[in-house]
């Protein structure tokens, strides 16, 4: 949620709009994704998913979901088996990992707008209260999470359904 490049694609963010980055979204997706498989994944093998497979289902690049899982397993939230039958899954107790955490780190600690990057504000010398107020925003924005947890986030995602999705119209009116 930063005003810095992606660690992807370099690309920035539009001035003025907070969002996650690709980065947190795509690990946020990842974990609910592997979270519809249990936390299983170490003792059964069909429980486990590629980055293959994962950049499959997120449909990004195996390359960005490959360094995701990595910062994922570094934070101790993923486990992974090597091998032939390998691939990831939850750790144990990842299901209680708190979603503000776990976004702030994936975030990290960038300002919502660069102050003093390629082109700087003439107010960056000065106590700009803009500057607080869009600190603070981002930190509101990551309280929004704080105190729901993985396991939380996952239950509260309707299960996949193979059938047609609604659209919400109104029926059609039967033919006589």
């Amino acid at each position: 949620m930063g005003y810095l490049r992606c660690p992807f694609c370099g690309e920035r963010p539009s001035v003025g709009t907070m969002h996650l980055t690709k980065f947190a979204d795509l690990g946020l997706r990842s974990l609910m994704i592997l979270g519809d498989t249990g936390a299983a994944g170490a003792t059964d093998p069909s429980q486990r998913r590629t980055v293959g497979e994962l950049a499959v289902q997120t449909a990004a690049p195996a390359s960005h979901v490959k360094k995701v899982v990595a910062r994922l397993t570094g934070l101790g939230v993923l486990a992974s088996v090597r091998g032939r039958s390998g691939g990831v899954y939850l750790a144990d107790g990842a299901r209680d990992t708190d979603i503000g955490r776990l976004l702030r780190e994936l975030e990290g600690r960038h300002e919502v707008v660069d102050c003093e990057g390629e082109a700087p504000c003439p107010l960056a010398a000065r106590d700009c209260s803009l500057r607080h107020l869009l600190a603070q925003a981002q930190e509101n924005f990551f309280a929004t999470f704080d105190g729901m947890t993985l396991g939380e986030l996952i239950e509260r995602t309707g299960q996949a359904d193979p059938g047609p999705v609604a659209m919400g119209l109104p029926a059609m009116p039967a033919m006589n």
